[in-house]
């Protein structure tokens, strides 16, 4: 099972990449090859943009949020090829796309929204003041376009998170949290440390000598014991799966999220605890009470909250067309998101202007190339003609 999860692993990363160059290719080639022009260049902040403009330019333009960067990687421009496919299509569309760096990596919503909202004014004096503008993210840029499509609503026409946490910081850093110490219970010393006490360390799954490699390993054997601790811990978390490998799979995703980020999140709540789990009452193991006698608790702050708070926690309070995408079996951004932000957004009675649709797929991002442009050219429509897209089930939608 180890190799078949390796490569499992290894075939999902490229995430939506993959799946995207299909039809973006296509895209291309249906609008042929065109001149366009390359603007780029260094906030005072420190992040780096750019932007890109067609030869023809429909004067709409696409802000684009990335998503997490590991805080130990360099500040970089977003690169890999499905954004990069993404980007073309666009391009070849008519759309003048930008995007951001951020200043920072990590948690980086705070930076992110800062950093994408200026595009706005330096392509206004680099190319000039689009009629429309768009706020296209992915996952932490799902958080980020969300954040500014409530409290910078007059600047944007219309919003797409994907795959975004859209029931705010506080439950996504609580469910990160809660897999962490549930899997401490359930397989203790596989991890070092405690879940606000972490070194940080290597994390590779399909590489044995580090901690992501022994928390594969402690997964698998636990779906062979006959107490089946890896699947009390799903059940406990509320993990979505439909086979082992994906059971398997989200939680090594899910725990290395915790390994990688914990310090950087605390770096920016100055060390105060953003997660509480002391009222929290676990159930899904063959004995609850022992359970929630012996599961670490934490207690939070209300600094570590009141970051959280500023960083983001939604409000449901759209006031532009917003299309959401996003998987139904999400282990790092779980689609549950969805439905808190429904809630949100029906209370404030703002839900006439959200649109989730859903991707009946296991993995964080996994996206086909259609369903992206599905949801995208939804959004357009909906701004550019009033031709509100449908919301549900869009698995394999074909492009308009």
């Amino acid at each position: 099972m180890l190799d078949a999860l390796k490569e499992d692993l290894m075939i999902r990363s490229a995430g939506i990449r993959k799946h995207v160059l299909l039809l973006c290719a296509l895209l291309l080639a249906v609008a042929g090859a065109s001149a366009q022009q390359v603007f780029d260049g260094k906030a005072s902040d420190g992040s780096l943009y750019e932007f890109v403009t067609p030869a023809v330019w429909n004067h709409q333009l696409v802000l684009y949020a990335h998503g997490i960067v590991d805080p130990q990687e360099p500040i970089a421009l977003p690169s890999d090829s499905g954004f990069t496919a993404f980007r073309d299509a666009l391009v070849a569309d008519g759309f003048a796309v930008g995007y951001s760096s951020f200043a920072a990596n990590g948690y980086a919503i705070k930076e992110g929204v800062r950093d994408t909202d200026q595009l706005r004014s330096v392509f206004a004096k680099l190319v000039g003041k689009p009629a429309k503008t768009f706020l296209v993210g992915v996952s932490l840029g799902g958080g980020v376009v969300i954040d500014l499509a409530e409290t910078h609503s007059k600047d944007y026409d219309g919003a797409l998170p994907m795959c975004g946490l859209l029931g705010g910081s506080q439950l996504e850093v609580e469910y990160v949290g809660n897999a962490r110490v549930l899997f401490d219970y359930f397989f203790p010393g596989v991890i070092p440390g405690s879940l606000l006490h972490t070194p940080l360390q290597t994390y590779d799954p399909t590489t044995p000598g580090n901690v992501g490699y022994n928390v594969a390993v402690a997964l698998m054997a636990g779906l062979e014991t006959p107490t089946l601790p890896t699947l009390q811990l799903a059940d406990s978390l509320g993990l979505e799966f439909a086979s082992p490998t994906e059971l398997v799979t989200g939680l090594i995703e899910v725990l290395g999220f915790d390994v990688r980020y914990v310090n950087d999140l605390l770096a920016r709540t100055k060390l105060a605890s953003p997660y509480d789990n002391t009222f929290i009452w676990y159930t899904g193991s063959l004995n609850n009470k022992a359970l929630n006698a012996g599961v670490e608790r934490v207690r939070g702050t209300e600094e570590g909250f009141d970051y959280l708070y500023r960083y983001y926690q939604t409000t449901g309070e759209v006031r532009i067309p917003t299309v959401s995408l996003h998987t139904t079996r999400d282990p790092l951004v779980p689609f549950w998101h969805e439905a808190v932000y429904k809630d949100l957004a029906t209370h404030h009675h703002r839900q006439g202007l959200l649109v989730q649709q859903s991707v009946n797929r296991f993995g964080h991002c996994e996206f086909e190339a259609s369903e992206v442009v599905h949801a995208f050219t939804g959004l357009v429509g909906w701004v550019d003609y009033g031709i509100k897209p449908a919301g549900g089930d869009v698995t394999a939608a074909p492009a308009p």
